[in-house]
């Protein structure tokens, strides 16, 4: 859950900077078990506003994330290939009231809208969804310039969210990277 935190954090310093088409990277290291995990996280482009008590602009962080590996002497930690996406919202809950996973949909270009199953997070928290199968969409990243996400939220229904997907592959790295 370490990663957790620093992402909600980092995701905080960077929506207050209204940084669009940032990546960040960041390798967070287990010494005690000799392992290595790579976060690679980015805001939407544009607050939305959502209902009371939320209002005031709420950034969509998308945090990708692989598992933790032990690298072999040698081995280039930029290597390790991410396995799991997770959607961040800075203020309010995800309307996700089916204990089976719920759906968001998802725009990359001008290609037709799919549709990704999500899965709430084991702690309960309704700031976080995970997507239950992300392998196309993160083969899809790497295809495109642009992402729209749209999920449903509490008491205010759908909105989107808008990314911009140039600088995934030449990510900023972390300065605090472990």
């Amino acid at each position: 859950m370490k990663w957790l935190k620093f992402a909600i954090l980092s995701t905080a310093l960077i929506s207050s900077q209204a940084m669009s088409a940032r990546w960040l990277l960041t390798y967070s290291k287990d010494e005690m078990r000799g392992t290595t995990e790579k976060i690679l996280q980015t805001n939407s482009k544009r607050p939305v506003d959502l209902q009371p008590p939320y209002q005031g602009g709420s950034w969509l962080a998308m945090v990708l994330r692989s598992p933790r590996v032990e690298l072999k002497e040698g081995e280039n930690p930029d290597n390790i290939q991410l396995d799991k996406a997770i959607l961040i919202i800075t203020k309010g809950q995800f309307n996700c009231p089916s204990h089976d996973g719920c759906y968001i949909n998802v725009k990359f270009d001008n290609e037709k809208i799919q549709k990704y199953k999500t899965l709430k997070p084991n702690n309960g928290s309704t700031d976080v969804i995970y997507l239950e199968d992300p392998k196309v969409f993160l083969q899809d990243i790497t295809k495109h310039k642009k992402l729209i996400i749209e999920a449903d939220f509490y008491q205010s229904g759908a909105r989107q969210f808008t990314f911009d997907l140039n600088g995934y592959s030449t990510p900023e790295i972390n300065p605090e990277s472990e």
